[in-house]
């Protein structure tokens, strides 16, 4: 190669590095010029964080996390019986006071889900009901009553001592039909459920054998006189289903008030009142489930956790025999 020629190369060479040199450089100050930008918009926007990861402590975090999560939750399932309800309609063909069973009712079972929740040291949080699923029907219970010409009741009791506190409650009272009327008669029933429901305290005397006025003495105490919200919206006179984890969406909701008076008289002879084997209505037997005793301090002890209850059912109680003497 010439002289000339090594020298026009060197020049080609020399330009083409310059231009390489002037790309690399632009190339430089544009990325450092698009950083610039993003970390402004960045630090303009507030609810942008730029990450502290490393001066995040991991081990106090599963530490703290350990300390609030539950140890374990545990599922099971339990089958209870579903009490039939008991439908009441009028019969012309009867006379008034008296009753007839026209169709018996049966029994259902639901199966209910429960969810118990333990902390790290194994010790209960809490029980709770997740689901209720009935397994099988019950079939609704129907007594005729007698609209018939009223007639004199068979039964008078012309109660005059005072009311023992150790009263059998599984035993009718033995009062007439209007002295229950007498009795739930009172100023304090501001809506009369009670005046307008006696007769159903008292039927429930022939088909169970219960002190109906025992029965009217718990729907006074729990409903406050029928003005509970259980006893307006769900005609629930006694808190019957109102679990203390959730009470009033727990609570039975019926469709009158003598379907609840109806359950609750069962519920307390079956499980309550008469102990295991005793015959009872329908031609079953007591469970005796809950029995103590029949008298009120005895059903205390299993019915309500408040140990004056059977103090307050006393109270109510020997008011309206009270009534009944005057």
């Amino acid at each position: 190669m010439s002289a000339k020629e090594k020298k026009k190369l060197s020049k080609i060479v020399l330009v083409i590095a310059v231009i390489l040199l002037c790309l690399i450089l632009f190339y430089i100050k544009y990325i450092s010029s698009k950083e610039t930008y993003a970390t402004d918009n960045i630090a303009k926007q507030k609810d942008v964080k730029i990450s502290n990861a490393t001066t995040v402590d991991l081990d106090q975090i599963i530490s703290n996390n350990s300390k609030n999560n539950n140890a374990r939750e545990e599922i099971y399932e339990k089958q209870e019986e579903l009490e039939y309800i008991t439908k009441y309609r009028n019969n012309n063909e009867l006379y008034v006071g008296t009753t007839k069973v026209s169709q018996e009712g049966r029994n259902g079972i639901q199966t209910i889900t429960m969810k118990k929740t333990y902390d790290n040291d194994g010790n209960l949080l809490n029980e709770e009901q997740v689901s209720c699923i009935v397994t099988k029907s019950s079939i609704n219970k129907i007594i005729d009553i007698g609209t018939k010409i009223y007639v004199e009741p068979k039964k008078s009791n012309n109660f005059s001592g005072s009311l023992s506190r150790d009263i059998s409650l599984n035993k009718p009272s033995g009062f007439s039909l209007e002295q229950f009327k007498k009795a739930l008669t009172d100023s304090s029933d501001k809506n009369k459920i009670f005046e307008n429901n006696a007769q159903y305290f008292y039927y429930i005397e022939d088909e169970y054998s219960i002190n109906g006025l025992f029965v009217a003495a718990i729907g006074i105490h729990e409903s406050g006189w029928g003005t509970s919200k259980l006893a307006k919206n769900k005609y629930n006179l006694f808190g019957y289903g109102a679990y203390d984890s959730n009470p009033y969406n727990g609570a039975y909701s019926f469709e009158s008030y003598s379907e609840s008076i109806d359950l609750i008289a069962r519920v307390l002879v079956k499980y309550y009142i008469n102990p295991p084997g005793t015959k009872i209505y329908d031609g079953q037997v007591a469970s005796g489930k809950y029995y103590s005793g029949n008298t009120i301090s005895a059903v205390n002890k299993k019915y309500a956790t408040d140990t004056n209850w059977g103090n307050c059912i006393y109270k109510y109680m020997n008011y309206l025999y009270e009534k009944i003497k005057t």
